[in-house]
């Protein structure tokens, strides 16, 4: 029987054919190999350099942010150069006046939820009023009367000086702070008791409490002993109500400068500068303000720094 070529079946190389091969495959697939590390060994730089290059970008990026922060912190709050910063150490106790029945409560209302959101302490339901919130459309006459039925409702530790600014002022919320000096553990001082006395170019009273502490604790921290809001009606018409309880609750909570100019952070004290795009509600920098002021020790020297770097983590925190 014929078989044709194509029918036989592969001719086997021999052994010494087949060792032959073997021999030639390291040489053959060394270019192969080399070509493949080299690829790799420039996809692994390349991951590195981007790598390398998101961490710096994230690292300005977050400077950037601190440098933004700490403005905000030292343009919008009032500092003092030897006290820690003034917040509330006795329960607040709001009250609202001069409103309609609902949006009086829902100011109300506001200032409660961000107090408690803050972690300030808040009095409960039947208390003695310690944040006025007064809203009239003769601001002057009010303030006018109201001094003569009550002439100690200011402090006069700076002199009458910071009270006629407070009383000309012609701002469509203006605010007047009364502070007092108290333990760690929110417990009264005396005034004549503290040590290194010196008058504060803002409202309130500093006597340089920090006189008698360590170098690093106070030993009397300044507290919030009564707020008065006046919301002129006038000025503040086209506001929502919205608008006007955030902005209050800020200024209500912490001892803010309203001559202080915050920049470029998002905040609800820009309502009243720029009336074609005004913010709407508290920002989340305001929120980490108020949290990290109420959060943060208060008897530590490095209180400031403290509640900078606690609102840049709630701001960006890192992941």
């Amino acid at each position: 029987m014929h078989h044709h070529p194509s029918d036989r079946p592969p001719e086997r190389p021999s052994a010494e054919r087949a060792a032959g091969m073997l021999r030639c495959l390291p040489s053959l697939l060394a270019p192969l190999a080399a070509s493949l590390l080299l690829h790799a060994g420039t996809a692994l730089s390349a991951g590195s350099t981007n790598l390398n290059t998101v961490t710096i970008q994230a690292a300005k990026e977050r400077k950037e942010l601190e440098r933004r922060v700490d403005h905000y912190v030292a343009s919008s709050v009032v500092t003092y150069l030897h006290d820690s910063l003034v917040r509330w150490n006795t329960p607040v106790c709001p009250l609202a006046a001069g409103l309609p029945r609902d949006m009086g409560e829902f100011i109300l209302g506001r200032v409660s939820q961000v107090a408690t959101a803050a972690h300030a302490p808040l009095a409960g339901e039947h208390c003695r009023a310690n944040l006025y919130i007064i809203a009239t459309p003769y601001p002057d006459l009010l303030l006018q009367k109201w001094r003569a039925r009550n002439p100690r409702m200011y402090s006069l530790c700076n002199g009458w000086g910071g009270v006629q600014e407070f009383l000309r002022s012609r701002r469509p919320v203006r605010v007047w702070y009364n502070t007092t000096f108290t333990d760690p553990s929110g417990h009264s001082i005396p005034l004549d008791t503290l040590q290194v006395p010196y008058f504060s170019p803002f409202q309130g009273c500093a006597s340089g409490g920090g006189g008698l502490g360590s170098r690093i604790q106070y030993s009397a921290v300044q507290s919030l002993s009564s707020v008065f809001i006046i919301v002129d009606l006038t000025q503040t018409k086209n506001l929502m109500i919205g608008q006007l309880a955030d902005y209050v609750s800020l200024l209500g909570l912490a001892q803010i400068d309203l001559e202080g100019d915050p920049g470029e952070a998002p905040t609800i004290l820009t309502l009243f500068r720029d009336p074609q795009h005004p913010p709407q509600a508290l920002s989340a920098w305001d929120q980490a303000l108020l949290y990290s002021l109420y959060n943060t020790t208060q008897s530590d020297v490095l209180e400031v720094s403290m509640i900078e770097r606690h609102m840049v983590s709630q701001i960006a925190p890192l992941h």
